[in-house]
C-alpha cells in the first residue's frame, strides 16, 4: 500500500473510530446500540430485496418468535345491554409459542493493497470499501436465508459455498415447522413443471402456493418469489410462440412480472428453481442489538486491510400459516416438444400423485 493510500486509509479509520466513540479500530470493539441500528441498516439497504426483510432487533440470545402482521380477524361485535357480556380482545400475535435463538455469525473480509491502491483515485474512496463490505454481508445473508440448513461450530464454505452450514434458513423454518406448505417430491419422482406434469405453467404453481395460504393469514402484499431458470424456461415459451411480434413482446413484457394473479420478483442468491409465495415482510432475520462486534486494522505481513465483525442473529418466518413453497431441489422442467406430442399416459388420474406436501 502507498504512502497516499495509507494516509487515506488511516483518515478513514479515524473517523470510524470517532463515530463509534472508541480510540482505535485496530482493537476490536463493540457497538454501541444506537450505532449498531445504523450498521444494520446500511447492510440492509446494500441489496434490494434485503430491504423488504424485516430486521427484528432483539435483546436476549433466545425468544418468542414476534409477529409483525395480525393473522386472523379481529372485527366483531358483542350485545353488552345486558350486563351478562364483555367485549373479548382477540390476541393478536403468533400463538404457537414458536422461538428464535440467535447464535454468532463472523462476516471478516480482507482487502489487498493492489485493490486499495487502485480505489484511492476515487473521492469517495471510503464509502466505496464500506459499501463493497456492506454489500457483501447483505448477499451473504439472503443465501443464508435461501439455502441455510444448519449452524456449525466450524463452518466450511468449500463444502457449504452457499452458506448451509452458517445458520437455518427461511426454506428451513417452512420445511420443518409447517411441512403442509412445502411441496416436495415423492421419494424417487420429480416434481415437474410442463406440460403433462405435476403443473402446465407457472402460473398454476404460484395459484396452487397461493392457494395453500389461509385467507384470513394474507396481507395483500404477497409476491411470487421465482428462481431465475424458471423465470427463463416460463418466458422463453411465450417469446417462441408470440415474441416475434413487437406489440406482442411489449405485452408479454409486462405480463411475465405477474404468476398466479400476484407480482413475481426473482430475489438476489434466490435458487434458480425455487418458487416461494409470501410477504416479503413475513421473512425475518433477528439480530441481537448488543452483539455487535467490529474491528479493522493494516496487516502488513500478508499485503492487506482486514476488517473484523459479528454479530448474534437468526432467521425465521414470522408467520407459517403465510408462506408457501416447492423443495428447489426437486423441480424438473418438461420439455415442451416432448409433451405437445405424447399425451399423459393416465390422463383420468391425480396430476398431484407426484408430489407430496411435508
Amino acid at each position: 500500500m502507498n504512502f497516499y493510500s495509507r494516509d487515506r486509509f488511516q483518515k478513514m479509520c479515524a473517523r470510524l473510530a470517532q463515530t463509534y466513540g472508541v480510540a482505535s479500530t485496530e482493537t476490536m470493539f463493540d457497538v454501541q446500540i444506537p450505532q449498531a441500528v445504523g450498521l444494520i441498516n446500511a447492510v440492509q439497504q446494500s441489496v434490494g430485496f434485503l430491504s423488504r426483510v424485516s430486521v427484528i432487533p432483539v435483546t436476549d440470545m433466545k425468544g418468542r418468535i414476534v409477529t409483525l402482521n395480525a393473522p386472523g380477524m379481529i372485527a366483531s361485535r358483542t350485545d353488552t345491554s345486558s350486563g351478562s357480556k364483555e367485549r373479548i380482545p382477540a390476541v393478536i400475535g403468533d400463538k404457537s409459542e414458536r422461538t428464535y435463538e440467535v447464535v454468532q455469525t463472523n462476516y471478516d473480509c480482507a482487502l489487498k493493497y493492489s485493490d486499495i491502491d487502485a480505489w484511492r483515485r476515487f473521492s469517495d474512496y471510503e464509502q466505496r470499501i464500506l459499501n463493497m463490505i456492506y454489500r457483501r454481508m447483505g448477499l451473504d445473508q439472503l443465501m443464508i436465508g435461501w439455502y441455510g440448513e444448519s449452524a456449525a461450530k466450524d463452518t466450511n464454505a468449500a463444502k457449504n459455498p452457499l452458506g448451509q452450514d452458517v445458520n437455518t434458513g427461511w426454506f428451513h423454518d417452512l420445511k420443518t415447522n409447517k411441512p403442509e406448505n412445502f411441496i416436495k417430491a415423492a421419494s424417487g419422482s420429480k416434481l415437474k413443471l410442463g406440460k403433462g406434469g405435476d403443473w402446465n405453467n407457472l402460473d398454476q404453481l404460484v395459484f396452487e402456493l397461493l392457494s395453500l395460504i389461509p385467507e384470513e393469514h394474507r396481507t395483500g402484499n404477497e409476491v411470487a418469489l421465482v428462481g431465475r431458470k424458471i423465470v427463463a424456461w416460463e418466458s422463453g415459451k411465450i417469446y417462441e410462440m408470440y415474441g416475434q411480434q413487437p406489440s406482442e413482446k411489449t405485452l408479454f413484457s409486462v405480463l411475465t412480472k405477474t404468476y398466479g394473479g400476484i407480482p413475481a420478483t426473482t430475489p438476489a442468491c434466490f435458487p434458480d428453481t425455487g418458487v416461494m409465495v409470501v410477504d416479503p415482510s413475513n421473512l425475518q432475520h433477528y439480530i441481537q442489538d448488543s452483539s455487535l462486534r467490529r474491528q479493522m486494522l493494516d496487516n502488513p505481513r500478508k499485503d492487506q486491510i482486514e476488517h473484523f465483525q459479528s454479530q448474534n442473529e437468526c432467521f425465521r418466518i414470522g408467520d407459517l400459516d403465510a408462506c408457501a413453497a416447492v423443495n428447489h431441489a426437486d423441480v424438473e422442467f418438461i420439455s415442451e416438444s416432448t409433451s405437445a406430442d405424447e399425451p399423459a399416459e393416465n390422463p383420468t388420474e391425480n396430476p398431484d400423485q407426484g408430489q407430496q406436501n411435508g
